[in-house]
């Protein structure tokens, strides 16, 4: 399909789904889902300043909406104005309870909605606020959106907040302290289980033992203890960027060759792809010294290509990615296209957690390499 031709498929989808949402706002204009619908197809076309309007309506139609401040700041954060939509969720979480939900039981979009809020807080590296937005979204999960007598109460039950926190803190590779408890957490609970459910249970684990390697920490215990409880391969990503940690080029490069459909990859578990392998790989490429795969394997990771609804764990990545790339456009002598990545971790991370620091200095070293103080 030519690019026209698939800009215009584009446009007839984002036509198409503005009418559905329109034609289901005039039926049940008091229903959440309705809104949201709406709000989603503003947001797919760009147009901000409807889909703030559409939230406002809503407010109008009842008088009880606690979701429509992470709503509402999704927007905002979608639009760019990222310190405007974090205040605002500063707000909402110091305000909120679960219990203000259950108007919505059985809603499971207001699930995601809260769970966004953790985009905004990611992606400024304010941790501890993600984290927050994280418990919320799971707490409301688990007492207003599920039901009675569905397993709410299992271990099984801790695996979603196991995953988006192993997601979140994987992204950004710290705090260690953070990601080895939440592997410790699965480990647990995956002895504790019977063998029928024990896989599922340490698979909750993998994305934060893959953090605790691909950080800073560069610790690989916990992949270690990965494989022996599930005897399942790691991502060829992850394998490289182990091969290479003991010198073994050659391996790395075996690894990263392999097709995306050969049967490990087939067998590969679900959550240990929620991390996004593409950035792991551009790190084994970078390592390899190999800086043009490093760029090209990163060209498309933007803001513009990250999700708003729902928890993306990229918006955590997208500081690390930043740097990545960077490093690679200073060895390739691209000076300033180097500049300008440093100069965005910088405006980005310009608040964010001590964590996150080494980081922060590794842009302003950067830049100072490249004559910039």
């Amino acid at each position: 399909v030519d690019s026209l031709a698939l800009q215009a498929a584009i446009r007839r989808a984002r036509a198409a789904g503005l009418t559905t949402a329109r034609n289901w706002v005039a039926t049940q204009p008091s229903t959440l889902r309705a809104h949201g619908a709406m709000v989603d197809a503003y947001l797919a076309s760009g147009n901000y300043d409807a889909a703030l309007g559409e939230v406002n309506r809503f407010r109008n139609t009842t008088p009880i909406h606690p979701e429509l401040p992470f709503v509402e700041a999704r927007i905002r954060f979608a639009s760019g104005d990222v310190d405007r939509a974090a205040a605002q969720l500063r707000t909402a979480l110091d305000t909120v309870a679960p219990q203000d939900f259950r108007p919505y039981q059985g809603t499971p979009t207001v699930v995601l909605d809260i769970a966004a809020a953790a985009n905004v807080f990611a992606y400024q590296g304010d941790l501890a606020n993600a984290a927050k937005a994280l418990d919320l979204a799971d707490q409301v999960r688990r007492e207003v959106v599920q039901h009675p007598g569905d397993g709410s109460d299992s271990p099984m039950d801790e695996s979603w907040r196991r995953v988006v926190l192993g997601e979140l803190y994987a992204g950004v590779g710290v705090p260690a302290a953070s990601l080895r408890q939440v592997w410790q957490s699965a480990a647990e609970a995956g002895r504790m289980a019977a063998a029928d459910a024990r896989k599922h249970l340490v698979h909750s684990g993998a994305s934060a033992a893959i953090g605790l390697f691909t950080g800073p920490s560069a610790d690989s215990t916990a992949l270690t203890e990965y494989r022996a409880m599930t005897g399942e391969s790691l991502s060829p990503e992850v394998r490289a960027l182990l091969a290479l940690s003991q010198g073994d080029s050659t391996t790395a490069r075996r690894a990263l060759a392999e097709p995306a459909t050969t049967p490990q990859a087939e067998h590969m578990p679900k959550w240990t792809s929620g991390l996004y392998n593409r950035p792991l790989a551009a790190q084994a490429y970078f390592l390899l010294g190999d800086y043009p795969r490093t760029l090209s394997t990163l060209r498309d990771f933007e803001p513009m290509a990250l999700k708003t609804g729902g928890f993306d764990s990229r918006w955590g990545m997208l500081g690390r990615v930043r740097l990545l790339r960077a490093a690679a456009y200073e060895q390739l002598g691209r000076r300033a296209e180097a500049r300008q990545e440093y100069r965005h971790v910088l405006a980005q991370w310009k608040t964010a957690d001590a964590a996150l620091k080494p980081f922060i200095q590794q842009a302003e070293q950067g830049l100072a390499r490249l004559g910039e103080v």
